[in-house]
């Protein structure tokens, strides 16, 4: 169960997009990812002014949904802190219930807990770590490593209120999305600082850092690349803390840490595609999606065209792009596109991971 250094941690929010690129990855790349699944808030339905579905309702499609993407593999699961109260129709929290259905299917999936949860959601999650013994997920924030004499109290706590050892517990730190990331150099000294001074770093199962620098609402059309200023923050990492632990790398795909909630009557999302390239992301963007399908073809045409071409062969994602430019396969919709960057991004950072560490 434990998350080796070389293996890669995506930070999904468990949309359509999302877990369909995690579940068409090959074996191989399986083999290599440990997601971090974020279980969304209940859409808000601004005609009707009220949450599109109950807590229920949006729940229980998760365990069978998980079961069928991801098989019995590992995998961190957290809730929006919007569900982290919410129970089901029967009474139980909806992470107990999640977890007493997942133990039907055998998946290894490991509960994440914050600082902020409260007792009710702890309680909880004890009860889950009895039944499993699978041990658990710590997700802390910049601002809390910040704060490092605090944080150090206060996972002594929680693993002493949890009766677990650092062994049995999954440390994610979570930078979300920094104002910046550069100079690469002084960032890294500064969290390099405080990682070494969390007490017995050496212990904990599993140790990754997770982020994000992507904005996409700074591209403008036709599009431009935008550099994945967390890849070049942990290849500084890698040498700054190899003499204390190394990190396991995580992003969050080609999204954002934010969930807003859109009133899609008064938006209207590009069509685009976002393409992982060792260094930066290249983003091929058009006019609103809706009316103008026909122009994936010409992002797709973008995309084979440039120096960033991977080959259609490289992934569900690459096939789907070559696919649609050939004319075998229609202009999908916003998730299909979705679908198409996730898995050519989940693909390409398994692939450098395997690079870097393996020099």
């Amino acid at each position: 169960m434990v998350i080796k250094v070389s293996q890669y941690v995506p930070v999904l929010k468990w949309r359509q997009g999302e877990y369909q690129a995690l579940s068409r990855l090959t074996n191989t790349i399986k083999d290599s990812i440990t997601p971090l699944i974020i279980i969304p808030p209940v859409e808000y339905d601004f005609e009707e002014k009220k949450l599109k579905k109950t807590t229920q309702e949006h729940v229980e499609t998760f365990p069978k949904r998980l079961h069928s993407k991801w098989g019995k593999k590992k995998a961190l699961i957290d809730l929006h802190s919007s569900l982290e109260e919410s129970a089901m129709d029967d009474g139980r929290l909806a992470v107990e219930y999640i977890f007493d259905e997942l133990r039907k299917t055998s998946c290894a999936a490991i509960p994440v807990v914050k600082l902020s949860n409260k007792n009710e959601y702890m309680e909880a999650v004890k009860r889950i770590l009895l039944a499993d013994q699978n041990g658990v997920c710590i997700r802390i924030t910049l601002p809390e490593l910040i704060n490092v004499a605090a944080l150090n109290m206060r996972l002594q706590m929680l693993t002493h209120n949890l009766d677990l050892v650092y062994a049995k517990i999954d440390l994610v730190i979570d930078l979300e999305r920094p104002e910046s990331f550069e100079p690469y150099t002084i960032f890294s000294k500064a969290l390099t600082n405080n990682i070494k001074k969390i007490a017995d770093i050496q212990k904990f199962r599993s140790f990754a850092l997770v982020g994000t620098s992507l904005r996409l609402t700074g591209v403008k059309r036709p599009g431009g690349e935008l550099i994945r200023h967390e890849w070049h923050l942990y290849n500084q990492l890698v040498i700054d803390l190899h003499t204390i632990r190394i990190p396991t790398y995580g992003d969050y795909s080609i999204e954002t840490p934010d969930f807003s909630a859109i009133d899609m009557r008064k938006i209207r999302p590009s069509g685009k595609i976002v393409y992982t390239s060792d260094d930066v992301w290249f983003v091929a963007k058009g006019p609103a999606f809706r009316g103008n399908e026909y122009q994936m073809v010409e992002h797709c045409k973008t995309i084979v065209n440039s120096v960033h071409w991977c080959g259609a062969k490289y992934s569900n994602g690459d096939l789907r792009i070559n696919s649609t430019l050939l004319g075998t396969e229609n202009t999908g919709n916003l998730s299909t596109w979705k679908q198409v960057g996730v898995s050519h991004h989940l693909v390409k950072v398994v692939e450098q991971l395997s690079k870097l560490h393996a020099s």
